[in-house]
């Protein structure tokens, strides 16, 4: 069996607050998504400040279309392709697209093939904003194989060897059509400036250290580096919160963030036990 990846490019709905957006998507929409059969992993990654300041070419865009501004990354992965099934055949997938519409402007969910999500580094497990995700467009004439090897000769290299780097992953978006996932009253086609071809998330201890380490391996790998590139997009990660881990959903994916955060002040353990998850959500947690 081989690992697959699906990756959703995520915006707000038009009027609704950050706060609000990121409340409702992790503890709501994100709960009720939680509950897909076959998922092995869902992490959520809630996008904050863009970063402006790169070193970059001039012929690389670094314009920023209200229509191109996400607001969050999902990151969901499958043991095996035939697993993936429950994301479109589920009862839970039609209450989800029902529910986006509640939530998102945008949502562009690409189910990538084997092979296109490419782990350099993993052990970055808190809810802290110390990361950025880095989205990359081709430029015209270049290939996604270009693109690869460009970032794993010139900037992949910079950032492991960096023990600060705690998370390094890549995800190539060109193997999946966002057009086959359709919701009323939300935006579920690429336009020209919501078109990337690729995913490089980058996480550390902390993030201006981070975010000097990136600037750093961009300005070295001038102009190499972005030879293939024709646009790139650079979001501060603002929270990660695991929904789901090892098959299952975590305490958070099952409760939410409030009431998760209710048991830990008032110190109720035994609220987490899995008698309890049983007779709440019917979820073993042992």
């Amino acid at each position: 069996m081989k690992r697959v990846t699906t990756i959703a490019l995520l915006s707000k709905k038009d009027g609704m607050s950050s706060c609000l957006f990121s409340r409702y998507w992790r503890d709501i929409h994100g709960v009720l998504a939680a509950r897909i059969p076959g998922i092995d992993a869902y992490t959520q990654f809630h996008l904050g400040t863009v970063v402006r300041n790169l070193s970059l070419p001039t012929h690389v865009s670094r314009s920023w279309p209200v229509a191109a501004r996400f607001h969050g990354i999902a990151e969901v992965s499958f043991a095996c392709e035939a697993a993936r099934a429950g994301l479109a055949s589920s009862d839970v997938s039609a209450l989800i697209q029902a529910d986006e519409q509640n939530v998102f402007k945008t949502s562009l969910l690409y189910n990538l093939e084997s092979g296109a999500s490419r782990s350099y580094r993993d052990t970055q497990t808190t809810t802290d904003g110390a990361g950025f995700a880095m989205l990359l467009g081709l430029r015209p004439g270049h290939s996604t194989r270009e693109l690869i090897e460009a970032l794993e000769c010139w900037l992949i290299p910079a950032l492991i060897e960096n023990p600060g780097i705690t998370g390094l992953n890549l995800h190539v978006l060109t193997s999946g059509d966002p057009s086959q996932w359709r919701t009323a009253g939300v935006d579920n086609l690429q336009t020209p400036s919501t078109a990337f071809d690729a995913v490089l998330r980058i996480e550390g201890l902390n993030s201006d250290e981070t975010l000097d380490i990136i600037k750093t391996a961009c300005a070295n790998g001038l102009p190499a580096l972005f030879e293939p590139v024709g646009k790139l997009h650079l979001y501060r990660i603002a929270a990660r919160h695991a929904m789901v881990e090892g098959a299952r959903p975590t305490h958070l994916g099952l409760r939410g963030l409030d009431a998760l955060e209710t048991i830990t002040r008032a110190g109720a353990d035994n609220q987490l036990q899995s008698i309890v998850t049983r007779c709440i959500y019917g979820v073993d947690m042992s």
